[in-house]
This record gives structure tokens, C-alpha cells and sequence, in this order.
């Protein structure tokens, strides 16, 4: 299942991917901060939408650290299976 813990720092996540429904998108965003702003996206096929404080306080590192915990190991597997099949 694609999903996000509630943030630990300053910066929240939200995955996507093919056959992530809405109902699952919402209850990732339901995680973010209020006033949480999107910061940016990274991947490809299955990506981690980064949100963090408007007031830009969240560090190049703060964003890094969240996006690679939001990874699992399957995230790395089916992409390694995708470039070899």
C-alpha cells in the first residue's frame, strides 16, 4: 500500500503511484501540517510529492531526509525489475 507517515521534521510526504486511489491520497494529505505549502516531486512511475512550512524553513537536507524515508524497499525492486524486463 502507498502511503506516508505523519512528518517527523519539517517537511511531510505523500506517494503516488499506479493504483493509488484518491481515498489513499487524502489520507496521506490528512498527515501534512496545516499551512503545509508543496515543495516539490520526486521520481518517476511512482513519486513523493514533498510538502513543507510556508515560510520556506525547511532545508535542502530536511526535504532530502524526508523523501528518502518515505521509500520502501519495494519502491527500489519494481525499479530494477522495470529496467531489466
Amino acid at each position: 500500500m502507498n502511503g506516508s507517515n505523519p512528518p517527523a521534521g519539517p517537511v511531510g510526504t505523500v506517494k503516488v503511484s499506479p493504483g493509488t486511489t484518491a481515498a489513499n491520497l487524502v489520507a496521506q494529505a490528512a498527515h501534512l501540517p496545516d499551512g503545509a505549502m508543496f515543495l516539490g516531486a520526486f521520481g518517476d512511475l511512482g513519486v513523493v510529492l514533498a510538502f513543507g512550512p510556508a515560510d520556506g524553513s525547511a532545508s535542502d537536507r530536511d526535504v532530502l531526509t524526508a523523501v528518502v524515508a518515505a521509500l520502501a524497499p519495494q519502491d527500489f525492486a519494481g525499479g530494477r525489475e522495470r529496467q531489466l524486463g
